[in-house]
């Protein structure tokens, strides 16, 4: 299965923007939640509830990098049915997402699904308000085990050898600044790795340094630019 790259847009046009290229078949997604509040109403409880999707991830849309021409054609078009996106470029370059990487976005958007339709079944206001207590709990809880269990992993990685050998190209993981960026393996010094970027020489922790996948969406450089 190809990757995600990512779609910049207003808070306001998340969803509609993923909408809209899905339904020209562009396959696009970006988490969403329903957001239930009550107002005043003639009804035995004196409350109706009103419910809305707001996207989780406000601004950013994730789009399968197989229909990256089509995508940044349609971002440079004044003539095109979509709310206005850009295509995040980071030195000339688009960053390509794995699908492991959303994979806590989508199992919060299917918790946030559960809890809305356990609250749907509720009998009464003062239940579903006992579950949506109960699952911002349970959802802490997660976060909280997700963090240790992230912790004992990069503890692993950093013991772990770095089997690179020189001059392998790579990318680099978890650091927001080279995010796309492409370096070199020149040699690795007990739990960091040098790459060099250009003509300058980073030393980075050995687990965050991965050989950079094969396609690099370098014939797209001048048209994404």
């Amino acid at each position: 299965m190809s990757r995600w790259i990512i779609l910049r847009t207003s808070g306001g046009h998340t969803l509609p923007l993923a909408q809209s290229l899905n339904d020209v078949g562009l396959e696009a997604w970006t988490p969403a939640r329903t957001l239930r509040r009550y107002v005043r109403a003639n009804t035995p409880s004196g409350k109706r509830a009103l419910e809305s999707q707001i996207p989780i991830l406000p601004t950013f849309v994730f789009a399968r990098e197989t229909f990256l021409s089509d995508l940044i054609n349609a971002s440079n078009s004044d003539r095109t049915p979509h709310p206005k996106f850009t295509v995040f470029i980071v030195d000339g370059r688009v960053p390509q997402i794995h699908e492991t990487e959303i994979s806590g976005l989508r199992a919060e958007e299917a918790e946030a699904a559960a809890t809305i339709d356990a609250m749907h079944a509720a009998e009464s206001h003062a239940a579903a308000e006992k579950i949506r207590i109960a699952a911002i709990k349970h959802a802490d809880a997660r976060r909280r085990a997700e963090r240790e269990h992230e912790r004992e992993q990069r503890a692993a990685l950093r013991r772990a050898p770095i089997g690179l050998a020189g001059g392998t190209e790579v990318e680099v993981t978890d650091m927001p600044a080279l995010v796309g960026i492409r370096g070199v393996f020149e040699r690795s010094n007990g739990p960091y790795a040098h790459v060099r970027f250009g003509t300058r020489s980073w030393k980075i922790e050995g687990w965050r340094v991965l050989p950079a996948p094969l396609n690099d969406n370098g014939a797209l450089r001048s048209s994404a630019a």
